[in-house]
């Protein structure tokens, strides 16, 4: 590389250079972008987040998601097109409560992002506390961010989007509005499913055992005891040790567990030699990312209504 740079005189002309270099790639980012007739321009890191934007926002919105379909926001890592998506971007929605952790304080500096066009979802709908490790409270903080799984939540984040959105475009305040208060009918429509549903499982086998501890509020909304991971914690990050393990196929037996909930994101290979110790079937469902195209799960409800159906099939 430093072949490259004799004809320039200092290490300041160099740095000129480079910024001269990196701003032409945002700019040039920017008038690619195949919605840019569109009022607002969005960035999500999660997709999921992506598809609630798209709902309140209608074609007055163009988003886009920084984690493809199937990408885990745990250990995800951001390229420098991403940086100039982020750079570009009138507003960037992140789920926050430590999900994307380190690799998402890293791209807003890259991006020089300002923080007012940053909303953190979930700030605004009362999160749990979890039972975090001390390396995880440190990187990730101490709540837990999988609140998508309870609906009512969501609709506090879709609230919040609608109002942001009218902030940025407030000609289109009313399609906004309108847009954000019949996406709540929905939501409350997907509740009452869930509850209705999960009416059908006895008490005694309301029991939760998943890749990692991602079905908190699930649990908290609809009456279920969560009784262990397979990932420790509230991230996919950290290998269990054996004893872990041991102490997981222990509790399933002691609760008698008829499933172990897997997710698309993570490899199930630990949880299939836990299900072979314990003779527990594995149920794959689509939890930190949505599905891809004709999945049934490739919108926030769809994936929902999938996901509930199967964890009753599995436990009633």
């Amino acid at each position: 590389m430093g072949g490259s740079f004799k004809g320039f005189a200092n290490k300041g002309q160099i740095a000129l250079f480079l910024s001269v270099v990196l701003l032409s790639g945002v700019l040039a980012a920017c008038a690619a972008r195949p919605g840019a007739s569109a009022q607002v321009q969005v960035v999500t890191t999660n997709n999921i987040v992506a598809d609630w934007v798209r709902q309140a926002g209608g074609e007055r919105v163009e988003v886009f998601a920084l984690l493809p379909i199937g990408a885990d926001p745990h250990t995800f890592q951001p390229g420098a097109r991403d940086v100039a998506r982020v750079a570009g971007a009138d507003l960037i929605f992140t789920v926050g409560l430590g999900l994307e952790g380190e690799w998402l304080d890293r791209l807003l500096k890259n991006a020089a992002a300002d923080p007012g066009r940053v909303v953190a979802l979930g700030e605004y709908i009362d999160p749990l506390v979890a039972e975090v490790h001390e390396a995880e409270e440190e990187e990730h903080g101490p709540f837990d961010p999988h609140f998508w799984w309870d609906p009512l939540r969501v609709k506090i984040a879709v609230d919040e989007i609608a109002r942001r959105l009218v902030e940025a475009d407030n000609a289109g305040a009313e399609v906004y509005t309108g847009n954000g208060a019949a996406y709540q009918q929905q939501l409350d429509a997907l509740h009452a499913r869930s509850v209705e549903r999960t009416g059908r499982i006895p008490q005694a086998r309301r029991k939760l055992v998943t890749s990692h501890e991602t079905m908190n509020y699930f649990a908290g909304r609809y009456g279920f005891e969560a009784i262990g991971a397979v990932f420790p914690g509230i991230t996919t990050e950290r290998e269990p040790s054996p004893a872990q393990l041991a102490e997981l196929v222990r509790r399933i037996r002691e609760f008698g567990v008829p499933a172990i909930f897997t997710e698309t994101i993570v490899s199930d290979r630990l949880a299939r030699a836990v299900a072979s110790e314990t003779g527990v079937n594995i149920v794959r469902l689509y939890s930190d990312s949505l599905g891809p195209a004709g999945s049934g799960a490739d919108t926030y409800t769809g994936m929902m209504d999938g996901n509930v159906e199967a964890i009753t099939e599995a436990l009633r």
